[in-house]
């Protein structure tokens, strides 16, 4: 859901912008709102992936397997809802750069543009404003979680970042010996070949990139809107 300045935003950009640039401006503002959507939607496929359940019942839990095509199909999908969840988030900064050329213009900069050009954009052409005072002060590029998402959204590009047979955690349910969701392990050093798997917990690792990804997207979000009072964007106030 948009925070209230996120609403605040695109309701100046649907009153004060109109034609090419107002369609725009919505494109990209509503593409960072969907992007963060899905950075949610992924990570909760992967917390709440369904377990795995065991071919037979015993009364001992190192002499059952589970089912080999049901895990086989659960831990591809953790992989895919993991590889999405890296590739959406990057993809939200990018998508962000973006809706930033629009308001501030960067000096009438065109062609590709990514987050990390746009923190440079910002600085050389708008560096008296509210938003590149908050984003050189939050420091992004040294954040631990920014480096993370930097280095796992890479390797999730070209291989598999979870082992390709998960630990599984065994739970006894009413009698019935069934399998919680893997546990899962990202690599701490994911350009480590070949990645040895006694690093980072997923759950840990991308709740804190996904709560900080939306802190700072809102905060972005609540001095753009002094920008535009301050007439210090493409906005008029």
């Amino acid at each position: 859901m948009l925070s209230e300045t996120e609403n605040q935003v695109r309701e100046l950009i649907e009153s004060k912008l109109t034609g090419t640039s107002k369609e725009e401006a919505l494109l990209y503002h509503y593409s960072v709102e969907r992007k963060l959507r899905a950075v949610e939607l992924f990570f909760m496929n992967v917390k709440t992936a369904t377990p795995v359940i065991f071919r037979s019942a015993t009364s001992t839990s190192s002499e059952v397997q589970p089912d080999p095509v049901y895990y086989e199909q659960t831990i591809n999908n953790i992989s895919a809802n993991i590889d999405a969840f890296f590739m959406s988030s990057k993809s939200t900064l990018d998508t962000f750069a973006h809706e930033l050329r629009n308001l501030y213009g960067f000096s009438g900069h065109s062609g590709d543009l990514y987050f990390e050009n746009a923190l440079d954009l910002l600085q050389r052409h708008n560096s008296n404003s509210e938003l590149n005072s908050y984003l050189s002060s939050y420091n992004v590029r040294n954040q631990s979680w920014y480096q993370d998402l930097n280095s796992y959204r890479k390797a999730s590009a070209h291989e598999s970042i979870i082992p390709i047979r998960p630990s599984i955690d065994v739970d006894i349910l009413a009698g019935e010996l069934r399998c919680k969701a893997p546990i899962l392990k990202l690599p701490l050093d994911p350009a480590q070949k070949p990645p040895r798997f006694n690093g980072k917990d997923f759950e840990t690792t991308g709740n804190l990139i996904k709560e900080s990804l939306q802190h700072l997207i809102t905060g972005s979000y609540d001095k753009i809107i002094l920008d535009i009072n301050l007439n210090k964007t493409t906005i008029l106030p």
